[in-house]
């Protein structure tokens, strides 16, 4: 056997090497310098942990794990309000969405209401929710007789020409939606610079 026969000497120092296995691993330590020497520096080895006394003393798994975490630097407990604040912050977003919804709601009612006051609707609705007593103005605002369709028209295209090339409403709508989604911007800027300093949070 030319090749050395290192990888089986652990097993030959335990005695575990039986049959042929074993007869090639003596035969080879009777000839191979290098491998007896590994060898012996095996049985040195095995000697000096023999004589090493045991470690009685160990600490337990549970404890050492205790102990570690007592040594781990603890997250300050913030106050109440900083975390009610830290959750409002993180709400942002829905808060921006609900005033995006908001607006748009509340442009599509004006819409609603400038189409019925120009059909002809409007009178009966300002019949039905507001009292007799209580039309007075919005009665003469809202009724046909007071006011013609010509000059519902001509008030709304005053309006809309008062209010730039797109008219009021368009303009209104476009300008609340540019605040929300510079708002929405910023939060998300400001969310990413404290995403990126504080990877925790």
């Amino acid at each position: 056997m030319n090749q050395h026969v290192t990888t089986w000497l652990g097993a030959y120092h335990d005695g575990e090497l039986q049959g042929h296995r074993l007869r090639q691993v003596e035969a080879h330590l009777a000839h191979c310098a290098t491998c007896r020497t590994e060898l012996e520096r095996l049985r040195a080895l095995a000697t000096l942990l023999q004589k090493s006394p045991a470690a009685g003393d160990l600490t337990p798994p549970e404890r050492f794990v205790a102990q570690v975490g007592l040594r781990l630097p603890r997250r300050p407990v913030r106050p109440a309000w900083q975390r009610a604040l830290g959750l409002g912050w993180r709400l942002v977003p829905v808060g921006l969405l609900g005033a995006w919804a908001f607006v748009q709601a509340v442009f599509t009612v004006a819409r609603i209401a400038l189409v019925a006051l120009y059909t002809g609707a409007g009178g009966s609705l300002a019949a039905g929710v507001w009292p007799a007593a209580q039309q007075g103005l919005w009665a003469e605002l809202f009724s046909l007789s007071a006011v013609g369709p010509s000059d519902v028209l001509w008030m709304i295209q005053r309006l809309a020409s008062n209010g730039g090339p797109l008219g009021w409403a368009t303009t209104l709508n476009l300008g609340a939606l540019v605040v929300i989604g510079l708002l929405y911007w910023s939060w998300l800027a400001t969310w990413w610079a404290r995403r990126h300093h504080h990877p925790s949070f």
